[in-house]
């Protein structure tokens, strides 16, 4: 893959307090079979040996800082704004990019000249040992808004830089959502692709699988999905806008589950009216309309 080492490939890990699991990723970074990689690692002020961790390969990164932040997408965007490569993408601090990632990237935007991203599937689970596939599969902005769906792997995407200096940069205010809207706003500019096969490991652990975690997606996918249609972001057409009701539907209904399980019955009865309403207003459009 070295023929295409012209192309320089960003990759930015944000981290806080992730020491546990930092220098597996960091090594899954350094140990990739492509070599022209500027890596960025940007920690928020950590309070356990992170910073050890991050010294002790500090000559093999290229850039690195330890400050507070605002969460996860202001840190990954203060990479962003630093990032010189061609192409850009971030690993978390607890996950694992296997070693062909970047030089299969690379060949594959080479191949698509005219993909904006390019995307495929991950493997997950509590450890590298114990793992099963996630699949993503090829969607576009149409499918993304009328079935409420986002099936691209975080950790297995990566864009252009020009799509950074077309659509900017995450929103720091979007704590879960962060990486679905930004993959849908990438999706509502450019052309994305998807090439099948695993190129890295999303671990789960506790924190990810916590009732408070769970609960922040009923919080935050109406709170997004509503600002998608009724203040069109997106600058969308109307065959995109007309797809409110059914996509806010299944968002609902999804908020409602959520908060069944969490035991938030008042929430989940709630989030049901809402998803009935919305379905209701659906079935008259595509009915009479």
């Amino acid at each position: 893959m070295e023929e295409n080492s012209s192309v320089c490939v960003s990759i930015i890990t944000p981290s806080f307090n992730q020491g546990e699991y930092l220098e597996e990723t960091i090594q899954s970074v350094l140990n990739q079979s492509y070599s022209n990689i500027e890596y960025l690692l940007i920690d928020g002020g950590s309070k356990d040996n992170s910073v050890d961790i991050i010294k002790k390969y500090e000559n093999r990164i290229d850039y690195w800082i330890s400050e507070p932040d605002k969460g996860q997408a202001d840190a990954i965007n203060k990479g962003l704004k630093r990032a010189n490569g061609d192409l850009v993408c971030w690993v978390n601090s607890d996950d694992i990019l296997y070693p062909d990632y970047i030089a299969k990237r690379v060949q594959q935007f080479k191949e698509n000249p005219n993909a904006g991203m390019i995307y495929g599937d991950i493997e997950k689970g509590p450890d590298p040992s114990i793992r099963r596939l996630r699949k993503g599969r090829q969607t576009s902005i149409k499918r993304m808004l009328k079935y409420a769906e986002c099936p691209i792997p975080q950790q297995s995407a990566m864009w252009r830089h020009n799509v950074i200096e077309k659509i900017g940069y995450l929103v720091p205010s979007w704590h879960v959502v962060l990486d679905r809207e930004y993959f849908i706003r990438i999706a509502a500019n450019c052309s994305i692709k998807y090439v099948p096969g695993p190129v890295a490991f999303f671990r789960t652990h506790e924190r990810t699988k916590s009732v408070a975690e769970k609960l922040k997606w009923a919080e935050e996918l109406p709170k997004y999905y509503e600002m998608v249609f009724n203040e069109n972001i997106y600058h969308l057409s109307p065959n995109l806008l007309s797809y409110k009701n059914r996509c806010l539907s299944k968002v609902y209904l999804r908020c409602a589950r959520i908060s069944a399980k969490a035991g938030k019955k008042r929430d989940a009865e709630d989030f049901f009216t809402q998803s009935k309403r919305s379905s209701f207003c659906n079935y008259i459009l595509d009915r009479y309309l």
